[in-house]
């Protein structure tokens, strides 16, 4: 395998010098690329790698530019791992829907914004559309990784929201900054365009009162989102809104959304800032971040558990991230579309305590 990989190197780069190692790894000192630039031979080169099994680490060093070839063992597919812990998540989502589908035993509420199944779909679409989000770049881009994993939890009956997500396994780095970027924003800008107008379903169709039903859940953090979306129905001075099942599981979702794009580690929030501003920026961005949780936690205690996952990962990972395989720079373009993407997101899902 590692002698077809280095033959399909040959063609787009001149090879200055080959350094074999026992297992499965060679590094190749690369001269000149074969007809093309240098951005776009190493592009090429990517994706005809990753398809036959051999993962590209691109870095400069004092020999000039060097190619880090790895092969390993394709573990078998687990489609059926994905099915069962999908069905196992349909049912621990819908037995917490159903907890959540009379706002009290006094109150009577009718529709589909109240049922358990718009629970599973308000909770289960945005985050299945998140993951497809990412999937789908990493295809594009030929990066080895898996189908979506669906995590099920205990229901809410048991203290959790009948899921812990859902996860891919990404087998090796994005090729380009700009993929790595591409790749991380798209998640979160799918699954929030699913999430909206479900939102918009299930506030309207929220239970507007003056008093708290016995055994309502109270929220001490709304998302942005949220609360533009509370603004727009003009609840009556006095009243409050008692989310609909629809609702609480769109107000999650944005919950969720704001905690990916935490600028830290491999999180998607870590990805786009290494993608757009590199290196350096991504490892300043999140110290910075770190310490304005930590003073807002000090004013705000609701946004203790934000500082404590945040200091948690960054320990992790040392605040540090491995960046593109490829060592190519984003493009102005993609800087630009990216941060603004970025931005908006990030303001619309923080979520603002309630004092």
């Amino acid at each position: 395998m590692i002698e077809i990989c280095r033959s399909i190197v040959s063609q787009e780069f001149e090879i200055l010098r080959v350094d074999e190692y026992t297992g499965s790894r060679i590094d190749l000192t690369l001269g000149l690329p074969r007809g093309r630039g240098l951005r776009e031979a190493l592009e090429t080169l990517y994706p005809k790698l990753t398809t036959y099994g051999c993962y590209p680490l691109v870095r400069r060093s004092e020999r000039g530019l060097i190619l880090h070839l790895f092969t390993r063992m394709e573990a078998p597919s687990r489609l059926l791992t994905n099915i069962a812990l999908a069905l196992a998540t349909l049912v621990t989502v819908f037995l917490s829907g159903l907890a959540l589908s009379s706002p009290g035993d006094r109150v009577s509420v009718d529709g589909f914004a109240w049922s358990p199944l718009a629970y599973l779909l308000g909770l289960l679409a945005p985050l299945i559309a998140h993951e497809l989000g990412h999937w789908s770049v990493m295809r594009a881009y030929k990066t080895p990784a898996s189908l979506p994993y669906l995590i099920p939890a205990p229901p809410l009956q048991l203290g959790f929201l009948g899921t812990f997500g859902a996860v891919i396994n990404l087998k090796w780095l994005p090729p380009t900054a700009n993929s790595l970027t591409l790749m991380a924003i798209m998640g979160p800008l799918v699954g929030y365009v699913v999430a909206l107008p479900l939102a918009i379903y299930g506030l309207s169709n929220s239970l507007v009162t003056t008093e708290i039903p016995e055994g309502s859940i109270t929220l001490p953090m709304i998302p942005v989102s949220v609360i533009l979306l509370a603004m727009a129905i003009r609840v009556p001075e006095g009243h409050m809104i008692i989310f609909s099942p629809l609702a609480f599981a769109s107000y999650v979702v944005f919950f969720v959304t704001f905690l990916n794009l935490v600028p830290i580690a491999m999180l998607d929030g870590g990805h786009i800032v290494r993608g757009v501003a590199g290196a350096r920026a991504h490892l300043l961005v999140s110290r910075l971040f770190i310490a304005t949780l930590i003073i807002l936690s000090i004013l705000f205690p609701q946004l203790i558990l934000f500082a404590i996952l945040a200091l948690i990962l960054y320990f992790m990972t040392g605040g540090r991230h491995p960046g593109p395989s490829m060592s190519i720079e984003s493009t102005a373009h993609t800087i630009t579309a990216s941060s603004i993407i970025y931005g908006i997101l990030l303001v619309l899902t923080i979520p603002i305590p309630i004092t």
